[in-house]
């Protein structure tokens, strides 16, 4: 804090002393307030917030001790120095017990007293520096990789927040793309087991024979090849956190081992006796229906249950339009190393094009694709970028041209009005869909666009749509 800014309340019945420290003090720049007694200073240390706080100990009524203990319960990370006429070590080691920052013996020396007022305030300046990195940097590590303005994702959010103090085991749920892995970092990040590991199992990716060995471990001997002991990904996260993606890819023998971990706490290596204690935290992802899978038996009911103690569902980011732009400057911005020169945006086309496109493969699709007309632009901004056919089954290929130009009527437009502007039309466009889908049902239109049906109706009005015509 600078100097002139902070403020100091003063706390004694010796009206020479407070008069001529206030004096002194605000010689210095700093602004004063001086009170007689206890109860004078709790009803300022209630209306306002003191850098630092000088207190007598020995005043009528509430003495310096109480009036200590008091600002501790109110404000614990108040810097108070207390002033005693009597030098006793005794109570000066007894204020310091009840947190008080250093102490000054009457008649105070006007250089000692600024040298521990300045020092004070210094301490506290740091205190508070280091609080906000602190915070900044929890911040940044949480959800740095999240990048979203839309209000879908600030429930997301919430809910993250919600639950990472707990170990209630999570499910996350959404297409592939949407970012199940981020959320999942996020938890852990969020959560007192932040210190220890966050393992990620990424179930599909690994052959049937192998992933009972990967995530519960083997003893020697236990198989052919299996010529030392190997610790399972189960046992490599102790004490933080697994993530199990794409869990439905499980098969379902494994599946009841995983029954047990969830339900004792408890894993079994391969080939070995004893069971092991597993103080792991669970966090399960999936892009397919587990319910539809479960009906059909290739998913374990009691599995399910187990699992879907918290469910978060993330949103694709064809619902998420408010979002393509600030991701696509943010994709822009992360992978400018790869351009032949410094790229400054995208053309109002290209933003168009973005905005109007589906998104099967959301946010990494997105990425993916930006990464590409980075190398390949060779001009100031990306003016072209190649999105595969909104028919295409995803085929890798690009099956349609570069976009062409918009109108000079948009084309000229300012850049955040074009943004509105192309916002509002993708919106429209997205809501007559949904309407021609529903055939006109709003209740099951809102469900659909998880929004209440209020929000379906003052989008209907704001936009002139005749539902009439949607119904079949």
């Amino acid at each position: 804090m600078e100097r002139g800014l902070a403020h100091i309340l003063i706390v004694d019945d010796d009206r020479a002393f407070r008069v001529a420290t206030a004096a002194l003090l605000k010689d210095e720049g700093y602004g004063i307030t001086a009170v007689t007694n206890g109860e004078e200073a709790r009803k300022q240390i209630n209306e306002r917030r003191f850098d630092l706080i000088l207190s007598d100990l020995v005043m009528e009524g509430m003495n310096g001790i109480d009036l200590l203990q008091y600002i501790k319960q109110r404000a614990p990370d108040a810097t108070v120095i207390m002033v005693t006429g009597f030098g006793s070590v005794q109570t000066a080691v007894e204020a310091m017990r009840y947190g008080a920052y250093d102490y000054l013996t009457k008649p105070c020396n006007n250089d000692e007293l600024l040298i521990k007022v300045r020092r004070a305030l210094k301490e506290r300046e740091k205190s508070e520096e280091l609080e906000r990195l602190r915070d900044l940097l929890e911040s940044a590590a949480n959800f740095s990789n999240i990048i979203s303005q839309n209000s879908k994702m600030k429930e997301v959010f919430k809910l993250v927040r919600q639950v990472a103090g707990t170990d209630v085991t999570v499910l996350v749920l959404g297409e592939t793309g949407t970012g199940k892995e981020l959320i999942a970092k996020a938890l852990h990040l969020n959560s007192p087991r932040r210190e220890k590991p966050f393992v990620v199992v990424q179930c599909s990716a690994i052959p049937e024979t192998l992933l009972e060995s990967e995530l519960f471990g083997y003893e020697r001997g236990a198989f052919t090849g299996a010529v030392r002991q190997r610790m399972g990904k189960f046992q490599e996260a102790e004490g933080g956190t697994i993530f199990l993606d794409e869990i439905a890819d499980i098969p379902l023998d494994i599946q009841t081992k995983l029954l047990r971990i969830l339900q004792d706490k408890q894993v079994s290596p391969i080939g070995g006796n004893a069971t092991l204690t597993a103080d792991v935290r669970i966090v399960a992802a999936s892009n397919r229906d587990l319910d539809a899978m479960a009906a059909q038996g290739k998913f374990r009911d009691d599995l399910l249950y187990r699992l879907n103690v918290f469910p978060i569902m993330l949103p694709p980011l064809r619902e998420r339009l408010d979002d393509i732009p600030l991701l696509a400057e943010y994709f822009l911005q992360k992978h400018q190393a790869l351009a032949r020169q410094p790229i400054g945006g995208f053309s109002p086309s290209v933003v168009h094009a973005m905005m109007n496109y589906g998104w099967k493969g959301n946010v990494r699709e997105m990425e993916n694709l930006i990464k590409r007309a980075i190398i390949k632009t060779d001009t100031p901004e990306i003016i072209s970028i190649e999105l595969p056919s909104s028919g295409s089954k995803d085929s890798g290929k690009i099956d349609e041209p570069p976009v062409s130009a918009e109108p000079a009527s948009t084309a000229s437009m300012p850049y955040k009005e074009y943004l509105e502007h192309v916002t509002r039309d993708a919106e429209e466009k997205y809501l007559l869909r949904i309407l021609r889908e529903t055939k006109g049902n709003l209740n099951q239109a809102a469900r659909t666009m998880n929004v209440d049906r209020k929000t379906v109706y003052r989008k209907i009005e704001e936009y002139g749509i005749d539902v009439s015509k949607f119904k079949g």
